[in-house]
């Protein structure tokens, strides 16, 4: 990797690549999904991870570090990242409009209870809540993200700020799962590509619901994740896919989320619609389109 970085700088002047295309989230959104079909088609190029974070994170790296990230994407019709990170960072739609100005902005809601319920989920599986009360209403006073971004309408507004309506395209979850085929063409367009082309993970759903049994297991795997991170090394993850490894880690420290998540109390449920009301209805004038199913 670093000999990438190096070879890359060498030649900057002449060949800087940059991305035609961000993907802004929100999280928990579809946003792997998306990432997937995108790196499957042939004329798109994505960065060497599937979150960059350099616009919200990682700003301090600097131009060079990010450009970096897409050494192997020259030639692609369609360059870009996905970052969910980016949706709700105030300052990151004047960050992006500085640089990129001309970027289309891929964005990805769902209802946005549902979301804050896969949110929940995600934060006990990494371990960011801990203890006996792994209960929602737990999470949602831990944690006042899950409600934070759910504001889709409020952030939003703030790139429709800094960006023209036809550089954004909203994308959402509900409509993947009803017909992704439609999406998947939809998405290919928008970012300038052949639309005819069909990914081998179209139908496939990635992130399941499923919680960690030991900490200290997760924490191996993790490390040998970071690992395969460095080109010289992505044959170890998908060597130990191969032999079965990946299903022994699953069978042995996973759960399902529901066996450690008790279900959510239906009046939290309710004054968490009420919260989100506003937003939906702001959000649905944004769009044009009815979202009574979020209310």
């Amino acid at each position: 990797y670093k000999r990438q970085v190096g070879s890359f700088l060498k030649t900057r002047g002449s060949n800087i690549v940059k991305p035609t295309f961000i993907g802004i989230g929100a999280q928990k959104c579809a946003s792997t999904w998306l990432y997937r079909i995108l790196a499957e088609h042939p004329e798109v190029g994505v960065g060497q991870e599937k979150e960059i974070d350099f616009f919200s994170y990682h700003y301090d790296h600097g131009y060079q570090w990010y450009e970096s990230q897409f050494v192997e994407c020259v030639g692609k019709r369609a360059i870009g990242e996905i970052s969910p990170s980016y949706f709700c960072e105030p300052a990151v739609p004047a960050r992006i409009k500085r640089y990129l100005p001309d970027a289309k902005i891929l964005v990805s809601f769902r209802d946005p209870v549902q979301r804050a319920l896969s949110n929940h989920r995600h934060e006990v599986r990494v371990g960011h809540l801990t203890g006996e009360d792994l209960a929602f209403e737990a999470g949602l006073e831990n944690n006042p993200m899950y409600t934070e971004q759910g504001r889709y309408a409020t952030h939003l507004k703030r790139w429709l700020d800094h960006y023209p309506q036809e550089q954004i395209l909203v994308v959402l979850q509900e409509d993947i799962a009803e017909d992704p085929v439609a999406v998947t063409k939809k998405v290919y367009e928008f970012v300038g590509v052949d639309a005819g082309f069909e990914p081998e993970q179209l139908n496939k759903k990635y992130n399941p619901s499923y919680a960690n049994r030991s900490r200290i297991l997760t924490n191996v795997k993790d490390q040998i994740y970071a690992l395969t991170k460095f080109p010289a090394m992505r044959w170890l993850w998908k060597f130990g896919d191969m032999i079965g490894l990946k299903r022994l880690y699953r069978s042995i420290n996973t759960v399902p989320s529901d066996e450690v998540i008790p279900a959510p109390n239906e009046t939290t449920i309710k004054k968490l619609r009420e919260t989100f009301h506003p937003e939906v209805e702001e959000l649905s004038k944004i769009l044009e389109r009815s979202l009574e199913a979020w209310k």
